[in-house]
């Protein structure tokens, strides 16, 4: 997503650095909230279209909290809430992403503006209980598409008529979101509990969900045929639209961005129709240009991260010692959960994807993650640039004799337990993969199977003097815990960007 965001920023840039606005900034900016509009969507359309039983009793946003790949403390004070706080949460998501997100294309300022403060509200928790990195800062930079220019400059006790239609037209969208909402999923209060029962079945929601995907295109296309004759009859001396055309073709810094501008979005409607299996398109006139594109991230496919839940948290747990009979001790992580006191930290903007990995590792076979046996290998050789992915404080003294990984299931502990003062149980289930040393010959076969050369191949620095510079800043940096430096970084940044003297 920030690839491709990145991608789309180049199409917004102004061609001169003397130019205050890029010349196709209408078209690049449709198609960032195209980006922002087809992530939402995709997030919450593939929910209940994948049948997992848990989004269709409402109870997979209780459940998520607990199988995120990295949660927070936050994440286990948000599972402690009834369940039909998180019945109403789901409920919550759903709207936000498959209707609040039709809102990002509405014509009015103050209705796109309701939707953006009702994303950030929903990122803003989604930050809040989990470490997705700088995912959810991605979504809101693409949620100030939304904003008019105007609205940034104009005196905020300035309102036009425009505002007060817009302000209606937001109260009334309000209350039929809410009446609709109440109504679609059975909202009611029976014994001193609320109650619910969605009036749709899958085959219903599929049926709709076919529909909204193949509208969607419709409409971005015909907002874009509407910026772009924009731009065709500003151009100098046109006389009509055929004219204006001739003259964009003439003129290779308009027309080239133009041209990216509608491959990039016909393109994007390939991962778009893959939502449904009724709507996907398999014509090679589309999905060749879409392959090419996608192998360099400049249009992806979005909401596969969360079509199923996970029906218990399971985490990888690496063990070593000098022998085989034991004791066997853990090696500690950063972030990920490894043992039932962790304090489950807040990663913030930095992105943790060692910890992340073994998320993903745990639901699949060892042999299917090639980086596993080169890690065994190289913390049984005491390896310093892999012992400082670890927590410094869990990590053996020298080089072990064996290390091996066992698989543990992770459970919330209970608000009202009071004698609990720890956020996890956990439960030891069998082994991940067995006890390796250097000595036998079973890990050399490993890294044999995956194709990873036992040692590593030498190679020499094209630049010494920038590989010794590398080396020495990485060096420093490593003092610094990652989500610091990166807020440093940040701060700095914008520090630099408020300060800066203005003509």
């Amino acid at each position: 997503m920030l690839l491709e965001a990145g991608f789309l920023c180049i199409l917004l840039a102004p061609a001169k650095l003397s130019d205050p606005r890029g010349p196709i900034e209408g078209l690049a900016m449709l198609l960032m909230k195209w980006l922002l509009f087809r992530y939402v969507f995709a997030s919450g359309s593939v929910k209940l279209a994948s049948g997992c039983p848990m989004w269709w009793d409402l109870t997979g946003l209780k459940k998520h909290f607990e199988t995120m790949p990295l949660p927070t403390s936050y994440s286990w004070y948000t599972f402690q809430q009834p369940d039909g706080i998180h019945k109403l949460s789901t409920i919550y998501v759903y709207v936000s992403e498959l209707v609040c997100s039709w809102l990002f294309f509405a014509p009015n300022q103050r209705v796109r503006m309701f939707s953006l403060w009702w994303q950030v509200f929903l990122h803003l928790n989604i930050i809040g209980s989990g470490n997705y990195g700088f995912l959810s800062l991605i979504v809101m930079t693409l949620l100030l598409t939304l904003v008019d220019d105007r609205e940034l400059v104009r005196p905020v006790k300035e309102e036009s008529k425009e505002d007060k239609t817009g302000a209606m037209t937001v109260k009334a969208i309000a209350v039929m979101m809410t009446l609709g909402t109440w109504l679609v999923f059975g909202v009611g209060y029976k014994n001193g509990e609320m109650v619910f029962k969605l009036l749709f079945n899958r085959s219903q929601y599929l049926n709709m969900m076919q529909m909204m995907v193949q509208l969607a295109p419709l409409l971005v296309m015909g907002l874009m045929v509407q910026k772009f004759l924009k731009i065709v009859t500003k151009q100098t001396g046109t006389t009509n639209v055929a004219d204006g055309i001739r003259k964009l073709t003439e003129n290779w810094q308009l027309f080239l961005p133009t041209l990216a501008a509608f491959i990039v979005l016909f393109t994007s409607i390939v991962p778009h129709f893959q939502l449904t299996q009724s709507t996907a398109i398999s014509s090679s006139i589309f999905t060749k240009p879409y392959n090419g594109l996608h192998n360099m991230f400049v249009v992806n496919q979005y909401g596969q991260h969360l079509i199923k839940m996970r029906p218990k948290r399971v985490e990888i747990i690496l063990e070593y010692s000098d022998d085989l009979s034991g004791p066997w001790k853990e090696y500690g992580f950063q972030y990920k959960p490894w043992n039932e006191a962790g304090s489950m930290p807040y990663a913030w903007v930095y992105f943790p994807r060692f910890d992340f990995k073994f998320y993903d590792a745990s639901a699949t076979k060892p042999t299917s993650q090639k980086w596993l046996y080169p890690m065994v290998q190289r913390l049984l050789q005491n390896n310093q640039a892999v012992t400082k992915l670890f927590d410094q404080s869990h990590i053996p003294p020298g080089p072990p004799k064996f290390i091996r990984a066992s698989l543990y299931e992770f459970r919330f502990t209970s608000w009202f337990d009071g004698n609990s003062t720890t956020f996890w149980t956990r439960e030891r289930l069998n082994d991940y993969f067995p006890a390796y040393s250097l000595d036998d010959g079973f890990l050399e076969t490993k890294l044999d199977d995956v194709g990873i050369p036992e040692e590593p191949i030498p190679s020499e620095a094209l630049n010494l003097p920038v590989k010794l510079l590398l080396d020495a800043v990485r060096n420093f940096v490593a003092i610094f815990e990652g989500s610091f430096l990166v807020l440093g970084v940040l701060a700095a940044a914008i520090a630099m960007i408020v300060t800066q003297k203005r003509d």
